[in-house]
């Protein structure tokens, strides 16, 4: 009798397939930040390579973000469908192939053929996001603790060491072509290596007819509530925060303090590892202080490194400024993750609402910046994300866990939903301390 593979599909899996899959899930986050950061240490060099200035380069990165906006339609559809491990694989295998044809266009010097690549490199990126996602929830149901933090700060660990190997290619001015080839390559091997280990079950719904639209689909009744659309809000101005310093950081280190490529990689690695840190010590900062006090405090040090880094007169004070600018980007996004998910009935449509908004955060910014960077220098372009950061400061009562303030302004707007209860005024703690609700 044949026996079944190690790492067979199982709805019932014992302790140490589980904990194979929490290594494996790790090992993708991990590979997938490496990848993500070996494009972005290379910005400088494709911009010269493909002969356009920065507005130009701006619209050709919008073509990434078209790509994983139309993924997001087709995802949950996929991964029901096909299931998770092939989805993986499949994955995989285009992220890949699409990288090296990144690596290729910068070679050859083609805009058009970067614009197609991104395009499909963010759309295979979308992909995995979402089946890895998806694996590390379930390993986290199988383990019964609240792991999932582990899996994103694998993702910004593998971003760092993504940084250090970027440096070191473009300090020994090696070509993006080379420098690319060998790295994808190296981490798809590990990649396709970790799958069977990730993928607990990983296979089709039986039995679930799946729609089209992805998380559109699933979330278009809540772009109704007032609450989802002032979280979404503060996760679009924190998307702009944490994109912003990845895609023009290295680019303002090249052309505004006039250094090498890899000293502008090991500027955005400063605030990667800010992050990082900031990230690892979140879950205690949130129990003590609370989610609305992180998030001021995170918009108000935001400010304070963005104003620090677009006027300093010396280098020096570059790098202290994206430590500030490093860790107050780093609450934004978990924070209004989280507070979305408050309701458990609702948690995955309001989710996936407030997710819109960082995509289309990723389409709007970049030729914003861009554009604004061929007026300005790019450091002092960056400053559109003190606006962001202001809307933060005026809506960050939204992520309060008890929703009952929200349905008295539903009722003063006319937003007022069948069957609402009324307010009785009372008062309760809240993540600011106790006030009126």
């Amino acid at each position: 009798m044949a026996s079944k593979p190690r790492y067979h599909p199982t709805d019932a899996p014992d302790a140490a397939r589980v904990a194979h899959g929490r290594v494996g899930v790790l090992i993708l986050f991990l590979s997938m930040g490496v990848m993500l950061a070996t494009l972005l240490s290379r910005f400088p060099t494709l911009r010269d390579d493909l002969g356009v200035d920065t507005g130009v380069f701006a619209l050709l990165l919008m073509s990434g973000a078209g790509g994983a906006f139309i993924a997001l339609l087709l995802t949950g559809w996929a991964a029901a469908r096909f299931g998770t491990r092939s989805v993986l694989l499949w994955a995989t295998l285009a992220h890949t192939a699409t990288f090296i044809v990144i690596a290729y266009s910068s070679f050859v010097g083609s805009p058009r053929l970067f614009m197609l690549a991104n395009f499909f490199m963010s759309f295979s990126f979308a992909f995995t996001n979402v089946a890895m996602n998806a694996e590390a929830a379930a390993v986290e149901r199988h383990h019964g603790r609240k792991i999932m933090p582990q899996f994103h700060a694998a993702f910004s660990v593998g971003m760092a060491v993504g940084l250090a190997i970027g440096y070191f290619f473009s300090h020994f001015e090696v070509e993006v072509l080379w420098h690319f080839t060998i790295v994808v390559l190296i981490f798809a091997i590990v990649r396709l290596a970790v799958i069977p280990m990730s993928a607990i079950d990983g296979r089709p719904v039986e039995g679930e007819g799946v729609a089209l639209g992805g998380p559109f689909a699933t979330a278009k009744a809540e772009y109704r509530d007032s609450r989802v659309l002032m979280i979404g809000a503060i996760v679009f101005a924190a998307a702009v925060t944490e994109n912003a310093a990845a895609q023009w950081v290295a680019i303002a280190g090249v052309d505004d303090f006039e250094k090498r490529e890899s000293i502008g990689d090991a500027m955005y690695w400063v605030f990667v590892v800010s992050m990082v840190i900031v990230r690892s010590l979140g879950g205690h900062l949130l129990d003590r202080f609370g989610r609305v006090v992180m998030l001021r405090a995170s918009a108000l040090v935001t400010i304070g490194g963005l104003l620090l880094f677009a006027f300093t007169p010396v280098f020096w004070l570059a790098p202290v400024a994206l430590v500030f600018w490093g860790m107050g980007a780093a609450l934004g996004i978990p924070i209004g993750f989280s507070a979305a998910a408050d309701e458990p009935k609702r948690a995955a449509a309001r989710v996936a609402a407030v997710s819109s908004f960082a995509t289309v955060a990723g389409i709007a910014i970049p030729p914003l910046i861009g554009n604004l960077a061929e007026v300005i220098t790019t450091r002092r372009a960056l400053l559109v994300v003190i606006v962001g950061c202001l809307v933060t400061l005026a809506l960050a009562k939204a992520v309060r866990r008890d929703e009952k303030m929200f349905v008295r302004l539903r009722r003063r707007l006319g937003w007022t939903r069948l069957g609402e209860p009324e307010v009785a005024v009372s008062v309760a703690p809240t993540d600011t301390g106790t006030t009126l609700v």
